[in-house]
């Protein structure tokens, strides 16, 4: 699904009145992402909705976070506390000041038990006017319930970061190469370099994004005609000829949900990548 899909969805779900009270947005980039976000509050808010006019108050001022209306809320490490859900439901139960909802567009990947319970309880007894829109990487780190209370949109795979500038991308290629080339001194450095100046969530993007172009190489290499990156995504930083270097990366990828130390995580990511073995995948 692209942002046009999501256009096409909300416009159908308001031509017959069948407006969810909950979505979650997965998938795609933050930049994609927040898009829908905001053409999903244009679509619901608009004068001529379903329609987008583009010149009414909704549509001009949506977008610059100053419609009364519709809240962005961005949580610290995109970890939705207490605190934030208690202010949602504060603000939900009163009655929209000029539009005809209050929808809250929420970037968030995780949320502790606390607040995914405050969540479930608005999500259980919402007001007819209220609407939460969830931004997210995946849906994968949500409590079940949560999940199953929404609609799910999931956005087409993206490279999440500007992959010819990001310093942790091209520090991470240079870690590859050390372990490759058994130059540990190199390898240690980096791997404490990245773990000490990049946040666990620069690092969890910078992962999807290997992952992204090493199925890229994949399909390339086999010459697939199935669902590929555009050409200006990919920049062959990581070259992945064994498909047991990708399950690698997949198979580790998982740990940075956990309280690991990330500099030990990279290098062991580095070696396994330097030394891939092939994986039985009938016997895992």
């Amino acid at each position: 699904m692209d942002s046009r899909q999501i256009h096409h969805f909300f416009e159908n779900s308001v031509k017959k009145n069948r407006v969810c009270h909950a979505f979650i947005i997965h998938g795609g980039s933050d930049t994609t992402r927040k898009k829908s976000g905001y053409i999903a509050a244009k679509i619901l808010e608009c004068e001529k909705s379903p329609e987008i006019c583009g010149e009414c108050y909704s549509c001009r001022t949506i977008p610059t976070n100053n419609y009364p209306d519709v809240h962005l809320i961005q949580p610290e490490k995109r970890n939705l506390s207490i605190d934030e859900v208690r202010d949602v439901q504060q603000q939900m139960y009163t009655k929209p000041y000029m539009g005809r909802y209050r929808i809250f567009i929420i970037e968030t990947d995780w949320m502790q038990a606390p607040a995914a319970n405050s969540l479930l309880k608005i999500l259980e007894e919402p007001p007819s006017y209220g609407i939460i829109i969830i931004l997210a990487r995946n849906n994968k780190n949500f409590f079940p319930t949560i999940v199953s209370r929404t609609i799910n949109l999931r956005l087409n795979p993206e490279i999440d970061i500007p992959i010819k500038d990001d310093k942790a991308l091209r520090q991470i290629s240079e870690m590859f190469e050390a372990a490759a080339g058994r130059n540990w001194k190199a390898l240690f450095e980096t791997s404490g370099d990245i773990a000490k100046n990049f946040s666990r969530e620069e690092i969890e993007d910078v992962f999807d994004s290997l992952i992204l172009m090493g199925r890229e190489h994949l399909l390339q290499n086999i010459e697939s005609r199935q669902f590929r990156l555009p050409d200006d995504a990919y920049s062959g930083i990581i070259k992945i000829d064994n498909p047991g270097i990708l399950a690698g990366l997949i198979d580790k990828r998982q740990y940075l949900k956990f309280n690991v130390n990330i500099r030990i995580f990279l290098t062991a990511v580095a070696l396994e990548i330097s030394s891939p073995k092939w994986r039985n995948w009938q016997t895992r």
